[in-house]
């Protein structure tokens, strides 16, 4: 594909709803005029000069179109994600290009999830991540793992059992924390399914049903009481972190568990599929929070 064919299938997907014409994006006018010597466009209602990237995730980028569908299909294809080092190397650009791109293409994906309840059965599980000692290398001055790492932080899944359901995460020092997010999020007609830790015990008295797994015990009961979906996601949180990215800082957690999810509830889609998705969800995204090329330039929220 070369530039210009990347740059109209971007196009394609930023305008489908009017057919390919450019829209302005500030006051979604669609009498448009487009420059013959730049690739840019003017509103004739504000004068409003605008590109094709204007008010999307990948406001003022300096990638070529072609580089950036590359890495989303590369992006998309990882089951458990991909680290910003590998796509340095596939698509030839700097670390602090690579890892500014990866969470615009993260908050695209947060932005996909449907924002309603979640019903029916519903499992609730938490997992630890974070929180690395560094080993010594005399035993007598390596420290005890049992001691709890400030650092260390909680990723608490809401996954509702059932094709097409979907999968909401959230992060907390202690999975207690999550109580309130539990009842915003989920539905009081749910049924819902959890391991026998302290932090459920109190959920049966908001909810219609409320079922506990002793793990101790089994991982399964008869009537479908067991928690292995929320389980999954967290086997492949737990990848992501050792095999793929190696250490995830607290700060993007949350980036990192809506990725994750996004793939548990789209792992049955095919990765054309998935691409399209991904694409249409960035050019329909607001301008992303990273202004730069690096994390430590935060656009004020």
């Amino acid at each position: 594909m070369s530039e210009e064919e990347a740059r109209a299938a971007f196009r394609a997907v930023r305008f489908a709803d009017s057919g390919g014409r450019p829209v302005c994006p500030r006051c979604q006018c669609d009498a448009v005029h487009e420059f013959q010597c730049r690739p840019i466009f003017k509103c004739k209602a504000c004068e409003r000069q605008f590109s094709l990237t204007s008010g999307t995730v990948f406001d003022r980028r300096k990638m070529l179109f072609r580089d950036i569908l590359t890495a989303i299909a590369l992006f998309v294809n990882g089951a458990s994600g991909v680290s910003a080092l590998r796509l340095t190397r596939e698509i030839d650009c700097s670390y602090k290009t690579a890892f500014v791109l990866l969470h615009k293409l993260r908050e695209a994906m947060g932005s996909m999830r449907v924002d309603r309840m979640l019903t029916g059965v519903v499992e609730v599980d938490g997992v630890w991540v974070g929180g690395h000692f560094k080993q010594k290398n005399v035993k007598a001055e390596r420290p005890d793992r049992r001691v709890k790492n400030p650092k260390r932080l909680s990723v608490v899944t809401m996954r509702e059992r059932r094709p097409g359901g979907r999968t909401i995460s959230v992060i907390v020092k202690q999975e207690t924390e999550a109580f309130n997010a539990l009842l915003q999020h989920i539905d009081p007609s749910a049924s819902i399914r959890t391991d026998e830790g302290s932090a459920w015990t109190a959920l049966h008295m908001f909810f219609d049903e409320h079922k506990q797994i002793n793990h101790s015990v089994r991982y399964a009961e008869p009537g479908g009481i067991h928690t292995n979906w929320a389980e999954s996601f967290n086997a492949r949180l737990r990848r992501a972190e050792r095999g793929v990215h190696h250490r995830i800082w607290g700060r993007y957690l949350l980036a990192y568990a809506q990725e994750l999810g996004w793939r548990e509830d789209f792992r049955r889609v095919d990765n054309g599929r998935q691409f399209t998705l991904v694409v249409g969800a960035a050019a329909n995204s607001p301008t992303s929070r990273l202004s730069g090329y690096w994390q430590r330039h935060l656009r004020a929220a």
